[in-house]
């Protein structure tokens, strides 16, 4: 059984989910939370006035105390990349809101709505290679043609919030069953992400895959797809409201 536990994590929502299972499940764990240098800790404030450190995996002495410290790892919502030192030294789990090995990389159910493919949660080992390590859990979510990449990333976060608690013990005692990914499946890197940002106004598509297209980058209030405006050569950015009856 695991003893000294790490969570690092860039979402302080997810934070917050995971704070409220381990303490409703009265774990006999230390555990600590943790941000990468992209968050700022006054967005962390969890229960009980915890404290919240922060880990840099590109400063080595920084993943040395991470080894030295600690014997089980967990990424929520992470944005920095586990280095193969830390991998092989420790075991590390990553929540991840994407159903591997279909949705591995980045902004998932983006990449769901634009090439239609199917979406969900997964908990798996982290290993050398992004979301491709084998397989704790994980399961599919509904996905509907009046979908956004907000709400349909919100449905993926409750699944991801269940299974954290239905698995946690499990992971905590290490018992559970793995599974090796089927494939390599599909990878979206942030690259791929960018690329689809700009609107060709001459670009000739169906309707289809154009709504598809906004509404994979409409999410709240972030400013993604735009056009350029011809006369002020200044970007334009559009958005999609869907509703279903």
């Amino acid at each position: 059984m695991y003893k000294k536990i790490l969570i690092i994590s860039d979402n302080s929502f997810l934070c917050k989910k995971f704070h409220h299972i381990i303490d409703k499940k009265k774990l006999d764990c230390n555990f600590t939370f943790s941000i990468s240098p992209f968050s700022d800790k006054d967005d962390f404030n969890l229960p009980n006035e915890t404290d919240v450190e922060i880990f840099n995996l590109k400063n080595q002495e920084d993943v040395d105390f991470i080894i030295r410290n600690y014997d089980l790892v967990f990424s929520i919502h992470c944005k920095q990349i586990f280095p193969v030192d830390l991998v092989t030294a420790l075991k590390c789990v990553n929540v991840h809101p994407g159903y591997n090995p279909k949705n591995r990389g980045w902004y998932p159910q983006i990449f769901s709505i634009i090439n239609d493919l199917p979406i969900g949660a997964t908990i798996h080992e982290i290993d050398e290679k992004l979301d491709h390590g084998h397989i704790i859990a994980r399961e599919f979510v509904n996905k509907y043609a009046y979908d956004t990449s907000e709400s349909l990333y919100n449905r993926v976060v409750d699944k991801e919030i269940e299974l954290l608690e239905n698995n946690i013990e499990s992971i905590i005692k290490d018992d559970y069953k793995k599974i090796k990914p089927e494939s390599e499946g599909n990878l979206f890197l942030k690259k791929d992400f960018n690329e689809l940002l700009e609107l060709d106004l001459n670009e000739q598509i169906s309707i289809g895959d154009f709504i598809n297209r906004l509404r994979a980058l409409t999410h709240g209030n972030y400013d993604n797809a735009y056009f350029i405006d011809s006369k002020t050569n200044k970007k334009v950015f559009i958005g999609v409201r869907l509703k279903s009856e």
